[in-house]
């Protein structure tokens, strides 16, 4: 019986011949949604793709095309009851590097109980595929491995038997024991691979997942039941009273069970993951033991850059900070200095939500006040910045005591002017939300609570359930009616990511997207505009199949097409890849349609000779993977340097770093588009300013303009 796909392959080559129509089906299979009402389930439409006759009249040089081997890896993947274990082994005969790598490709190697495995192995065994049979081994090796390590921190956790406030009180303590040096990067306590350094934001991840699996209070939490907690758990260590053997090896297997975890999520990451995802990245077995084999790959400087673009919105907000009408109803108090950044930050925020992403409303189940939404939780940073992070290295370097000694004098120190400075902090819901409404701006005091109440328990993860405790973006922690905060975290928090991650990844659903995007590319042709040049912005070409074209603009000599993408700030190597795989690849397909249309039709229908005009054509979204390389032809760039070039910044850092208060200077635009298409092209704004950036990490190495 034909296929769907057997159908439109034959008709296909019957109009293009047979190369054209390889090339056409398998991007109606990967891009297009098209599809019969039968295979509108991915599992039956790669089926019914991999069960076509066309399949066996591949070569080699079409099996091992990106884009077949990725089909491949999603049919492996995707199937839920097997795969077909005759279409495998044609396509091993044909092809096993292929093959290995769309296995790859599918991400079954982080799922061992795949069912996938079983036609696999059972291949592996009747045939004798050498490269394959390798493949296989070391597979299998990665996967035990994954499972030894997995297997030590279960035992340790159960061991432990963490009740959450406990969990929060060590994390704390782990930070203020060793996350106090000022770097990204360091060496932990029981490192399984002694010879890497850690990231802070690595250990801060596991410190949430500790606490968020961590044992339930099963009884309601109330304020004796917290003060016991405290008493047995926290106490002994700050005062030294009823500290025991017990308690000192229960927190020291603490310690392992962080770099117990700290090595399950590397390995995940930077093993499976990688293997995975990174054709760079190869490994096989010598002598019963895994070796690495790593292909050069040019560096991303994705820190680097990510630090410049987010100093940008900080530039921005305070540029901005005294045309604010909060600023005047600002404290003017002994923290003036710090309310004022805090306001100017929460200002770069929504400048870079309403410009780059659309947004400008905090619309989720609820309505919320965008600025208050922000500002309150970069005045609550700037709090624990200021009265835990920073007094805490006072006493600490002023004095040379141990880290609990000077806990205790931070804790004292704290109750002498009424303010709890413990490890963790934590207080009623309801008492929270007195002493932040100050922060609300508008309204009387009652609706000021009642709102800070709500902000409280948007930013909040309630560990009882109702939460997804896998985002890690949340301020506060929630047990009951008590709120609870781990000063070193929310002092180290990004905001920026923090927010733009909450809109677009934990509420990637909202109702409002659809009008955001709109947005997007209404502030984009605005900008464009700023330029001589003609702009079609979200363009609709009559003839079917091409697609909105998000805009085009026609100069003298040049035109630009450009295919807008929106995303969230990405934290795993399977979640890069899995976007440049699923999204990038598809804005490719599109972007490449759109501009044969823009050349051959578009063009024409203006009177205007295709011959006589360079075309451009970008992919632009909000993220900086794959910032500046070309995917299948096509540059791709992020947003933010685009918006920053097109509004006459491009050297504010410089200006900022020398601190040059005339705004103008930074505000020049360039003298055309074709300009702009140049500095795009060349890199010129990242050759310019990531050096910069070098030399201040260099004198810094604890620099704030660091991501």
């Amino acid at each position: 019986m034909k296929t769907y796909f057997d159908t439109k392959f034959e008709a296909l080559a019957i109009d293009f011949g047979y190369e054209e129509a390889l090339a056409k089906i398998i991007d109606i299979l990967l891009f297009q949604s098209s599809t019969p009402s039968t295979l509108k389930n991915k599992v039956n439409k790669f089926t019914d793709f991999w069960s076509s006759d066309f399949i066996v009249t591949l070569s080699q040089d079409h099996l091992s095309n990106e884009n077949f081997v990725f089909a491949l890896g999603q049919y492996i993947r995707l199937s839920h009851s097997s795969i077909d274990a005759c279409i495998l082994e044609n396509l091993l005969k044909m092809d096993e590097e292929s093959v290995i790598n769309a296995v790859r490709l599918s991400g079954i190697i982080a799922q061992s109980e795949h069912n996938s495995w079983v036609i696999l192995k059972k291949i592996a065994d009747q045939f004798n595929f050498l490269k394959f049979n390798n493949f296989l081994r070391t597979v299998e090796y990665i996967q035990l491995q994954y499972q030894e390590r997995l297997s030590a921190y279960k035992n340790l956790k159960n061991q432990l038997q963490l009740d959450q406030i406990t969990a929060m009180v060590f994390s704390s303590f782990y930070a203020y024991e060793y996350l106090m040096s000022d770097t990204d990067y360091l060496k932990i306590p029981y490192q399984m691979d002694i010879n890497d350094t850690v990231s802070v934001q690595d250990i801060w991840a596991v410190f949430h997942e500790v606490i968020t699996s961590s044992n339930i209070e099963k009884n309601q939490l109330t304020e004796k039941k917290l003060t016991q907690v405290l008493k047995a758990k926290m106490s002994p260590f700050l005062f030294g009273e009823n500290l025991n053997y017990s308690l000192i090896n229960q927190y020291d297997d603490f310690k392992r069970l962080v770099a117990h975890k700290i090595e399950i999520n590397l390995y995940q990451d930077q093993v499976i993951s990688a293997y995975c995802y990174q054709f760079s990245t190869n490994y096989y077995l010598k002598n019963g033991q895994l070796v690495l084999e790593s292909k050069p790959r040019n560096l991303d400087l994705f820190q680097e850059k990510f630090g410049i673009l987010s100093a940008y919105w900080q530039w921005r907000g305070i540029n901005t900070l005294t045309e604010n009408p909060y600023f005047e109803r600002l404290d003017r108090g002994k923290n003036i200095e710090s309310n004022a950044l805090a306001l100017a930050k929460t200002q770069g925020i929504v400048l870079q939500l309403y410009e780059i992403y659309g947004i400008e409303k905090a619309v989720f189940e609820q309505d919320y006040d965008l600025y208050s939404l922000i500002f309150t939780m970069l005045l609550s940073q700037a709090h624990y910045v200021q009265d835990f992070v920073t007094a805490f290295k006072k006493i600490r370097d002023s004095n040379d005591q141990h880290v609990f000694s000077t806990l205790t004098k931070l804790m004292i120190d704290g109750l002498l002017i009424g303010q709890n400075r413990m490890p963790i902090t934590f207080s009623t819901h309801k008492e929270k939300a007195i002493k932040m409404s100050d922060w609300i701006i508008e309204g009387g005091k009652n609706k000021r609570v009642r709102e800070m109440s709500r902000i409280l328990d948007f930013w909040s993860i309630d560990l009882r359930g109702g939460s997804d405790t896998s985002y890690v973006e949340n301020s506060f922690y929630k047990i009951d009616d008590y709120i609870f905060a781990l000063p070193w975290i929310l002092a180290q928090k990004n905001f920026n990511t923090a927010t733009i991650n909450t809109f677009r990844k934990l509420y990637k659903n909202r109702a409002s997207l659809k009008s955001e995007t709109d947005l997007m590319e209404q502030n984009l042709a605005g900008l464009l505009a700023k330029y001589k040049g003609e702009v079609y912005s979200q363009y609709e070409p009559s003839e079917s199949g091409v697609g909105e074209i998000d805009a085009i603009v026609v100069t003298d000599n040049k035109v630009l097409v450009i295919e807008l993408k929106s995303t969230y700030v990405k934290s795993s190597v399977k979640e890069i890849y899995e976007y440049r795989n699923f999204i990038l690849k598809k804005a490719v397909y599109q972007l490449s349609r759109k501009s044969s249309y823009v050349s051959d039709i578009f063009l024409p229908s203006l009177g205007l000779d295709s011959s006589k005009f360079s075309i451009h054509s970008w992919i632009i979204d909000t993220t900086l993977e794959f910032d500046h390389e070309y995917i299948d032809g096509f540059l791709k760039i992020s947003f933010e340097e685009l918006v920053i070039i097109l509004n006459g910044h491009k050297r504010y850092f410089s200006d900022m770093l020398k601190n040059n208060d005339d705004k103008s200077a930074s505000g020049t635009l360039e003298g055309s588009l074709d300009a702009v298409i140049d500095i795009i092209e060349g890199n010129k704004f990242w050759l310019d300013n990531l050096p910069l950036m070098s030399s201040i990490q260099e004198l810094n190495p604890a620099s704030t303009l660091k991501a």
